[in-house]
């Protein structure tokens, strides 16, 4: 069996930076195209920028990495961008397509409607998602109707979502389940940005409504993240969170941080997350 090449976009801003290696010939530099539309434009490069992340994790002798900057006619168009490799045509790199967004811009922060078109739309920004990251969206993702069942399961869960530009761009989960154990006063919180919009603070913004709403529902929230994903940890202990230790996810066994926050009962009535919540980036 002959093993494709393997890479990652993993930064889109005012440059475009990521991987790509050949594990079956480790000494290769592959060639990269970098598209751009709005108006279409192809940048090519070669892949042999050295970088110590790729070295310590095996990856050759880390000089797989590829970067290039944003073109200036392209700069506030917020341009979609993918990544073709000329010597592998079927091969797709993690992480794309994306768009470079510059400005966030105005973003709402709501709870999803149970009726209507939410569902629908929550579900296909989760499977794109796990397709974003080369996963398979029609086992990890749940259906329209478990979505809303879960929705309807009682007064203990809320599902917000973040909205740009009618595009749902993140989402927080607060409900029962793992970690946190029943019986215990605590819910869980998961929470998911897609990577166009990080690095402008709204994962922040989107917990601190996620607190807002769970203030007077439970005394904790608890939440799991896997130990190498340093930007969320500081994220989480920046707002309070305290390590609890590790935690196995149930189905795979992978070892996450379990983590947590008290949560003081509101000054008056809990947070109506009916209401929107207007930010500007």
């Amino acid at each position: 069996m002959t093993i494709g090449p393997e890479g990652c976009l993993d930064r889109v801003g005012h440059d475009v930076a990521g991987w790509v290696w050949l594990p079956a010939e480790p000494a290769r530099r592959l060639r990269v195209e970098i598209l751009f539309d709005d108006p279409p434009t192809r940048i090519g490069v070669l892949a042999d920028r050295h970088r110590p992340d790729l070295e310590g994790a095996g990856k050759g002798d880390g000089r797989h990495g590829f970067a290039v900057p944003l073109p200036d006619a392209l700069i506030g168009r917020e341009p979609a961008v993918d990544v073709r490799l000329p010597d592998f045509p079927g091969a797709r790199l993690r992480g794309t397509p994306r768009r470079a967004i510059l400005t966030l811009g105005f973003v709402t922060l709501r709870a999803i409607r149970p009726v209507g078109t939410d569902p629908e739309r929550l579900c296909g920004f989760l499977a794109g998602m796990v397709r974003l990251n080369g996963g398979c969206a029609d086992t990890a993702v749940p259906g329209v109707a478990d979505l809303r069942s879960w929705l309807a399961g009682g007064a203990d869960r809320c599902w917000l979502i973040a909205e740009r530009g009618g595009r749902i761009v993140g989402h927080c989960r607060i409900g029962p389940g793992w970690p946190a154990q029943a019986n215990t006063g605590a819910l869980t919180l998961g929470i998911e940005l897609h990577p166009d919009v990080r690095g402008f603070g709204l994962g922040r913004q989107l917990m601190l409504a996620a607190h807002r709403w769970a203030a007077g529902r439970c005394a904790r929230l608890e939440l799991a993240a896997l130990p190498h994903n340093a930007h969320a940890l500081a994220l989480y202990r920046g707002l309070g969170y305290v390590d609890l230790g590790p935690a196995a996810l149930p189905e795979t066994g992978e070892i996450h941080r379990r983590m947590a926050i008290g949560l003081a009962a509101p000054r008056g009535p809990a947070w109506d997350a009916g209401r929107a919540i207007i930010l500007v980036g």
